[in-house]
């Protein structure tokens, strides 16, 4: 016992500030994220649930069993807050409502059950494992079953994610910051394929270059190397180029057993084969459902028969795109329903670049490296873009589609290490406690945002200027559908009944375009509850837009909330503005009429309430 004693505290000793910082930071900020975040409020967190489902069964091929034959709790369902239309805070009493009701409480969803998440097994083995235990055997409710998984999958991340660090050779606090951005904590508190796949990029970087630095490579490295491979082609795709890393940096002279580069470079192209297109050619055989408007085969052919036009729509898509998807990279909220603190981007990118000015130890990185490093970044961020213009964009299109922030957290080590290591920047000293403080700062932001947004009505408007727009519109597709021209036999109504307070806008997305300028649309929002007009006005169709927003201000209503108005359209010429509608019958409070017919759709249309902190000052003045 004495000696287990003394290990575990030579152990506890040997940990690392940066290693400290991260564990403490995942724990705290990560526990917060996982309840604060509402259930299927992650990116694909509804399809990962449901992989994990079926893997509880111990079916490990994706769509083999699910349907009829094993079908999806339908609870989870009901509490998901993708199913709605309009994207509101999570109502009051939700765990009062849900936190107690069992797996089959609503019976099952049979049928036409399909996952996308078709990855590999081990990305999500430990979340399917709790949901088999715990959902499956022990029948705890299905609300403790879900955070036990998104916990699970956290844990799992942050022991990759402190061995990442602990092994990493030099760089430490950097590697630590970036373990620990507002995204990544994201990624790895939700049920999602990302939070393994994304600590297994980490571990591969930093175990990479911690056997890269020996300077022979015997048959213990290169076992640990094959492993290194084995669970790197275990990840998603875009991790998958960080496999090049080692054959850039190792030398064939460094390894002192005959053909041991060649025979490392085979056995990972065979790791490759199987795990990576082997996997890859069974999963998606199994996935029925495809990309609307993607040909894979056809967008190859294009490039292949336009280079010089394919490198340009890739430099523009970077100069066009490339400053949004670094501030996504750093902090975002689920598909983007909701703003994050402005000030959360800039305080982390401080701690970020404190990091990379830290005067850590073993910093005499040779330029070789450096270039590496900063070469496979830019391989691994061009092969990331040019996969989804083959799978998800249409053929020749002139922007690239479906690329998101996220999908370059694994590889940015590369690029801030390779910067850490240019000698010039050694001579400029930062206190280690900076790092630390915009970090956790910068963090806090982040949940704290989080809170507001998700579970306070108009809480973001506390950290953002202007007005509460309400309905916030999950499927956001203004241009799909328009009615016929507002005209004297053509008269739009629409009921509404706002969710907030204070409300002095109204706007309405309309098409003036073909539209006689000179003639004269009525716009009327009328207070059903007092019969008393809000608006009553007269436009020319000159004035109104083409395919935008048209607003309306007035007076604050401080008792708008729950009350019943009426917003009628109308127009003196045939040819008047065309409304958007909603592709379905989106808003449950209201109804829309053409004429006196009520319609299975809604006029797009957002209520502008003076929230937050400008409510509070306005409330407060006598």
């Amino acid at each position: 016992m004495t000696g287990f004693g003394q290990r575990t505290k030579d152990f506890l000793s040997s940990i690392s500030k940066p290693e400290i910082y991260l564990i403490v930071v995942l724990v705290v900020f990560g526990l917060g994220v996982c309840f604060l975040l509402p259930v299927g409020g992650g990116y694909d967190e509804e399809t990962h649930l449901i992989r994990v489902w079926e893997m509880s069964s111990l079916t490990f091929l994706p769509n083999d069993n699910l349907g009829n034959e094993f079908p999806f709790p339908a609870v989870y369902w009901e509490m998901s807050y993708r199913r709605p239309f309009i994207v509101r805070a999570v109502e009051a009493d939700f765990w009062e409502k849900y936190g107690g009701l069992s797996l089959d409480s609503l019976d099952y969803i049979y049928g036409d059950v399909e996952t996308r998440s078709v990855y590999s097994p081990p990305l999500l083995f430990p979340q399917a494992m709790v949901m088999r235990y715990l959902g499956r055997s022990l029948q705890l409710p299905a609300l403790t079953v879900f955070y036990a998984i998104r916990i699970a999958g956290l844990l799992f991340y942050l022991i990759l994610a402190w061995l990442s660090v602990r092994i990493i050779p030099f760089g430490k606090w950097i590697l630590a910051i970036l373990a620990a951005s507002p995204v990544a904590i994201l990624q790895a508190s939700t049920v999602s394929a990302d939070a393994i796949s994304n600590g297994l990029a980490f571990i591969f970087i930093a175990g990479t270059l911690a056997l890269a630095f020996r300077k022979e490579i015997h048959w213990k490295e290169w076992i640990s190397f094959a492993a290194l491979f084995l669970i790197l082609f275990w990840g998603k795709l875009n991790i998958v180029p960080l496999a090049i890393l080692p054959f850039l940096l190792l030398k064939p002279s460094q390894f002192k057993m005959r053909s041991g580069y060649l025979t490392l470079l085979i056995s990972s192209g065979v790791l490759f084969l199987l795990e990576v297109a082997g996997w890859n050619l069974i999963a998606y055989s199994r996935l029925s459902t495809a990309v609307e408007r993607a040909d894979p085969i056809g967008q190859l052919s294009f490039i292949l028969a336009n280079p010089l036009q394919f490198s340009a729509i890739l430099v523009n898509d970077i100069w066009a795109n490339g400053f949004n998807r670094l501030l996504d990279w750093i902090a975002i909220y689920g598909f983007a329903y909701w703003p994050v603190p402005i000030w959360t981007y800039s305080l982390y990118s401080a701690g970020l670049l404190a990091a990379i000015f830290l005067n850590e130890k073993n910093v005499g990185i040779e330029k070789r490296t450096r270039m590496v490093m900063g070469i496979v970044f830019v391989i691994t961020y061009l092969i990331t873009v040019l996969s989804l213009y083959i799978s998800f964009t249409p053929v020749g299109s002139e922007v690239v589609e479906g690329v998101q922030g996220r999908y370059f957290m694994t590889v940015m080590p590369l690029l801030f290490l390779a910067f850490a290591c240019i000698p010039s920047l050694k001579r400029i000293r930062i206190p280690v406690h900076l790092p630390v403080i915009f970090g956790i700062t910068s963090l806090a932001l982040y949940t704290a945002g989080m809170y507001l947004s998700y579970h306070v009505p108009c809480g973001s408007q506390y950290y953002q200027p202007g007005l509460c727009y309400q309905p916030n519109y999950k499927n956001w597709a203004p241009n799909e559908v328009y009615s016929s021209p507002v005209s004297p036999e053509l008269t739009l109504s629409q009921e509404i009944i706002p969710e907030c307070n204070g409300m002095s806008e109204l706007r309405i997305w309309l098409d003036a375009t073909g539209s006689n300028p000179n003639g004269i649309t009525s716009v009327v929002l009328k207070d059903v509850n007092n019969d008393h007009m809000i608006v009553n006005e007269n436009i020319y169709n000159s004035n109104l837009p083409a395919k935008a927003w048209f607003s309306l201000a007035f007076q604050p209503d401080w008792a708008s909330s729950g009350k019943f108005y009426l917003l009628t359209i109308q127009s003196d010429e045939e040819s008047g503005p065309r409304i958007a509608y909603s592709l379905r019958p989106e808003y449950p409070a209201g109804k829309l009429f053409e004429n006196d017919q009520a319609l299975g759709q809604d006029m797009i249309f957002q209520t502008g309430c003076i929230a937050g902190w400008d409510a509070d000052r306005a409330l407060d003045t006598p």
